[in-house]
């Protein structure tokens, strides 16, 4: 019998058939990666809060053993007019990193000496550690350090000069934060331990010479042989006073090590006091438009024309900044941490900053 005409043949899919499969793949596609990729994005904020809790914790442990909080590392110098930004030998992350069971770090760190000043190698050892609780995930930007220091995404609030009634930058309106130089008694932040600002998330940071690039407009103790100025508790001195006040030698950078390119600090490494920072708002702020101060100028990435992110106060270049939908994570002096909105007015910022200012602010002017 002939079966080649019976019509048990099999067909193929017609060319509609399969643009009707694709079309059908390519939406559930479409469907699923925004919420796959906010559900990722969801798992690293969350694991960025712990972070800062952790940090928090140590931050708390400290205050209990020395019966103050840690200094911001920077502070200012009120008794010049206008007040000038300082430098102190320790970041706020190398003082609490013995309570943060990385004691075998710091246990040989020297704070008479500079991180990077080769006559203490103890200190490059201990700030070349990579402590991934100082880094938040979400980051897409960050390059490793050319000479290998660890990094951070967290930075101290230290002070602020968002003008309270006009709410961008006035110099003469700065007030120091809870993070203030040499340390605050927990006691003093009258404002409120949970009302008080410690540490305010600002990803994006990367080395001076690496996109998206930032700048700090201060000079290295090392790389300006011994020129830049540091605090010694009482006023500024040349990094080569305050060794010779101690009877020390610098011996300049270690060995392979390379300065930035203006020879100023360098913002993006966790055991550098100028991790920490002021609050000004953005650079390009002004009354009637007041930008954003958390996650300003984000677009394009690097920032617009006029307001660099290599410039001070532009996108994440000593302001609040995340990579988060919406706004940032800040840490409490209580340890508890909290989403700031991106469209917190920067007036409510400013009395977060303040310990003492007795500007109390509602939670409703702060959002989570």
């Amino acid at each position: 019998m002939d079966r080649r005409n019976t019509g048990c043949g099999r067909h193929g899919l017609s060319v509609i058939e399969l643009l009707v499969v694709v079309s059908i793949i390519g939406l559930l596609i479409s469907l699923v990666l925004p919420a796959l990729h906010a559900a990722r994005e969801s798992a690293r904020r969350s694991t960025c809060m712990n972070n800062l809790r952790q940090v928090g914790g140590a931050m708390m442990q400290f205050e209990q053993a020395r019966g103050r909080l840690p200094s911001g590392g920077e502070g200012t110098d009120f008794s010049v007019n206008p007040p000038a930004t300082v430098f102190e030998m320790q970041s706020t992350l190398m003082q609490i990193l013995s309570y943060m069971e990385e004691s075998y770090v710091a246990g040989g760190y020297q704070p008479q000496y500079a991180y990077n000043d080769y006559a203490w190698p103890a200190n490059q050892l201990a700030a070349r550690t990579i402590v991934p609780s100082f880094l938040c995930p979400s980051d897409p930007f960050r390059l490793p350090d050319p000479d290998g220091y660890g990094e951070t995404d967290y930075m101290p609030t230290v002070y602020t000069d968002i003008d309270p009634s006009t709410g961008i930058k006035n110099p003469a309106s700065r007030r120091a934060g809870a993070m203030a130089l040499g340390g605050l008694p927990a006691g003093r932040v009258v404002d409120g331990l949970s009302l008080t600002m410690a540490f305010i998330e600002d990803s994006g940071k990367n080395w001076e010479a690496f996109y998206p690039s930032m700048q700090s407009p201060f000079g290295d103790p090392v790389f300006s042989n011994g020129n830049a100025k540091v605090w010694d508790g009482t006023k500024q001195v040349t990094y080569s006073q305050w060794l010779t006040a101690k009877s020390l030698h610098s011996q300049g950078l270690p060995p392979g090590d390379t300065a930035t390119p203006s020879g100023n600090r360098a913002m993006n490494r966790w055991a550098e006091p100028a991790s920490a920072g002021g609050i000004s708002g953005q650079a390009n702020s002004a009354p009637g438009h007041l930008l954003p101060p958390i996650n300003g100028n984000d677009i394009p990435a690097g920032g617009p024309p006029g307001c660099s992110w290599s410039t001070a106060n532009c996108g994440p270049n000593e302001e609040g900044w995340s990579w988060h939908p919406r706004g940032t994570n800040a840490l409490m002096c209580d340890g508890r941490v909290r989403f700031l909105a991106k469209t917190v007015d920067p007036r409510v910022l400013r009395k977060m900053v303040t310990p003492d200012e007795q500007l109390p602010y509602a939670d409703s002017d702060a959002p989570e």
